[in-house]
């Protein structure tokens, strides 16, 4: 996945048939689930940011995939769920 300014990495774990993902940079907290709109200020292209958030969510929710917060507070690994309109970090 490239940002326009830069490389995004994301690192992708698969092990006996099972998948996890650790988020990097993309998101600095939990909140960013239900809000991936909500900037914070290290994001150097505001816009493609939340546009990588929202592909990664669409991407990934409501699959049996782990995903690991890089910057998260406890829990840091859960699943992304829809929820509504929305998505949401569940453990």
């Amino acid at each position: 996945m490239r940002t326009s300014t830069g490389a995004l990495c994301i690192i992708e774990l698969t092990s006996r048939g099972e998948r996890a993902v650790i988020t990097g940079d993309m998101m600095h907290h939990p909140s960013q689930i239900a809000h991936p709109e909500w900037r914070p200020p290290v994001d150097h292209d505001p816009d493609r940011a939340v546009e990588t958030r929202l592909a990664f969510l669409d991407e990934h929710a409501d699959t049996p995939t782990l995903v690991i917060g890089t910057h998260f507070a406890g829990p840091t690994a859960g699943h992304i769920v829809r929820d509504g309109s929305a998505y949401r970090f569940a453990e």
